[in-house]
């Protein structure tokens, strides 16, 4: 059982590295046409990219999965955008992403922008 499991992850991985492979940009509309074993093992991989590239994400794969699909959900129109950068922007709006030595806080301001960082905070420090 234990093999299987473990053949079951590799393929979905191995499905989720030729999608990237096969296209220039991989959008939300390919991540949604995704099983949702597909999409954890995705965002694992971007994480893992992530790692290599520097940057921290401590939040699980799963987590990101809801929260990709809700975000794809009330808003239909950033489908067509790069996965990275809205998974990037999620990352970021969660306080997820960490580089040593950078400010998670400066970054969110230079990522987001003056109006979506001060709408984030306030959402952010509204629910703590």
């Amino acid at each position: 059982m234990k093999n299987h499991r473990i053949a079951m992850i590799t393929i979905s991985m191995l499905a989720a590295a030729s999608v990237f492979a096969a296209q220039a940009v991989f959008t939300g509309f390919d991540y949604l046409k995704m099983d949702k074993r597909q999409r954890v093992a995705t965002v694992q991989m971007f994480k893992e990219e992530a790692g290599k590239q520097g940057a921290t994400i401590k939040k699980d794969p799963i987590f990101y999965c809801k929260r990709l699909d809700d975000f794809y959900a009330k808003n239909p129109s950033m489908k067509k955008e790069p996965f990275v950068n809205v998974l990037k922007t999620l990352a970021i709006m969660e306080y997820d992403w960490g580089v040593k030595g950078v400010d998670k806080d400066a970054l969110a301001k230079q990522w987001l922008g003056d109006n979506l960082y001060k709408a984030n905070k306030s959402r952010v420090t509204g629910a703590r």
